[in-house]
């Protein structure tokens, strides 16, 4: 049965990734999330969430990181090669999870340059 958790490569792991990502990345909002985007020379995307106390308890901040992580795993394919960094809002909490896939699908479609809406 093949593993269902983010391998090590499709991760921002390093203070100094995530920070090229804020300063090069290209930032788009939605309703549940916002996401910066920088294109980066690897063949596969990559994702860090930021996720401050501000959104809630540990327990808050875990549930909206693995939802993230795997509407990232489901939507995110080679095609795309960009370093995502994901900020979810509170209203991804009471959200449904076709919601979220539809809302990540477009924001990250705008961050990438495509559709405005």
């Amino acid at each position: 049965m093949p593993s269902n958790e983010l391998p090590p490569a499709r991760r921002l792991r390093r203070r100094a990734e995530f920070q090229r990502v804020f300063d090069t990345g290209r930032r788009a909002h939605g309703r549940l999330l916002t996401i910066i985007g920088a294109p980066d020379g690897a063949p596969r995307a990559r994702l860090g969430i930021v996720a401050s106390r501000k959104l809630g308890g540990a327990v808050v901040r875990n549930r909206a990181k693995r939802l993230i992580r795997e509407v990232f795993r489901l939507e995110m394919t080679d095609a795309v090669a960009l370093d995502l960094v994901v900020i979810p809002k509170a209203a991804l909490l009471s959200a449904s999870f076709s919601s979220l896939e539809q809302d990540f699908r477009a924001t990250v479609r705008r961050c990438q340059g495509g559709s405005k809406r």
